[in-house]
């Protein structure tokens, strides 16, 4: 590790009630959740990144959870089942609350960058420190908070942690970017092979004479 570098654990990163496991099963009951409103944030939008919701509540009830209210640069983290995964909430999500299959992380940003921590936990090293201190023999669930809190995290300078953040960033989007094209490319090539041996678009949209039906026996050996 770098001399300029500090080991120090999660406890010690986190800003003042940082670590905010999500409400009881009781405080947030089922006929109280909405199809519109202000979202609560499921284990899914940690997992997959997404911010499509289907539970929301209105604003008396909001007000009643404002303890488990995300903000940008929050962390939200799995629990349970899927154990670990990470999201940062984006300057554009809108505002909600977390449910209890989320864990909610709250950075010091006078010591930790929040999106430093995210690539952290995003790691094998971060992913491997919340699933070995997890337990459950049926549902995997996270450990209790002084377990989580110890943590060890190695801790660059701001500056350092600036540039690491910046370099991955750039990675980030090549990868987004790249993924774009590819979808794009296969929406290319499968409206390409319906044109021409579906629809039979170059023909006329009717199948060559010389063409026949056939079945994959035909031309290759299923093994199963």
């Amino acid at each position: 590790m770098p001399q300029d570098w500090k080991q120090t654990t999660l406890g010690k990163v986190l800003a003042p009630k940082g670590y905010i496991r999500g409400p009881f099963g009781s405080a947030l009951r089922r006929n109280e959740l909405l199809d519109s409103g202000i979202p609560v944030y499921e284990q899914q939008h940690a997992i997959y990144g997404v911010r499509d919701f289907r539970f929301f509540i209105n604003e008396k009830k909001f007000q009643e959870m404002k303890r488990f209210e995300t903000k940008p640069n929050d962390l939200i983290i799995s629990c349970s089942g899927t154990l670990g995964r990470v999201s940062i909430i984006r300057e554009e999500d809108p505002k909600g609350i977390i449910s209890q299959a989320l864990l909610l992380l709250r950075a010091n940003t006078d010591v930790i960058l929040p999106q430093y921590l995210q690539y952290f936990f995003s790691s094998k090293e971060g992913y491997n420190a919340i699933v070995s201190r997890s337990s459950g023999s049926v549902q995997v669930n996270i450990s209790k908070r002084a377990d989580i809190e110890q943590i060890p995290l190695a801790l660059p300078p701001i500056y350092e942690q600036k540039a690491i953040v910046e370099t991955l960033g750039v990675l980030d989007d090549k990868i987004a970017n790249n993924t774009k094209i590819n979808h794009h490319l296969e929406q290319m090539a499968q409206a390409i092979f319906k044109s021409w041996f579906v629809d039979f678009e170059p023909f006329g949209g009717v199948m060559p004479d010389d063409w026949r039906e056939g079945t994959l026996s035909e031309i290759a050996t299923v093994i199963m």
